[in-house]
């Protein structure tokens, strides 16, 4: 990966005082310590690494946060990422799916197919503070597979992850809700009775 120079980046919207990352309502931190807003994930990476860096004493806190910036990019952003996130995304849906599967291989249907794991639920908090624009592409791709692989219905998905998220996740109960409500497809969220 090169750096752009003068400290712009090499991606749109991804710079310090960028203006023009995405953001998602339920997942955007209200600004770096550039003043800028950007996914969540993204700004606990550079708050953590600007610690790092800041703590040996060698540097100023704001040399520190200019430092820490494109090693918390570069964790999740651009096809060169430290994290293959287009990878963790598929095993992230593949996860989802053989839960279901082993579920309805057993004979289980509706609510009865279960929670997710644990850790399945702590991938997708990680994935989604980090990719809050992706959300609704992933839940629309998991409710989809698992109609037509394995004929659970979307509004029996949607269940499923709302009560893993509940459990589980890390986000709050108001982010979780706020989240799925925006990024659900129409069919996996609850009818109307």
């Amino acid at each position: 990966m090169q750096l752009a120079p003068c400290g712009r980046s090499p991606w749109p919207g991804t710079g310090p005082n960028s203006t023009t990352a995405p953001r998602a309502l339920a997942c955007s931190s209200p600004n770096t310590s550039f003043g800028t807003p950007q996914p969540q994930g993204l700004v606990a990476d550079h708050n953590r690494l600007t610690k790092v860096i800041h703590g040996d004493g060698k540097q100023t806190e704001e040399a520190a946060k200019t430092l820490a910036w494109w090693p918390a990019v570069s964790l999740t952003v651009g096809s060169e990422s430290l994290v293959p996130m287009s990878a963790l995304r598929t095993t992230l849906i593949e996860a989802v799916l053989s839960h279901l599967a082993t579920g309805v291989q057993k004979g289980r249907t509706g609510i009865w197919l279960g929670t997710l794991r644990r850790d399945v639920v702590e991938i997708f908090d990680w994935y989604v503070q980090r990719k809050p624009d992706h959300t609704a592409g992933l839940l629309s791709e998991i409710c989809l597979d698992a109609h037509t692989r394995l004929n659970v219905d979307p509004e029996t998905v949607g269940k499923i992850i709302r009560r893993s998220l509940h459990l589980d996740s890390k986000l709050g109960e108001k982010t979780i809700d706020a989240l799925l409500d925006m990024a659900l497809p129409p069919s996996a969220k609850p009818s109307e009775s």
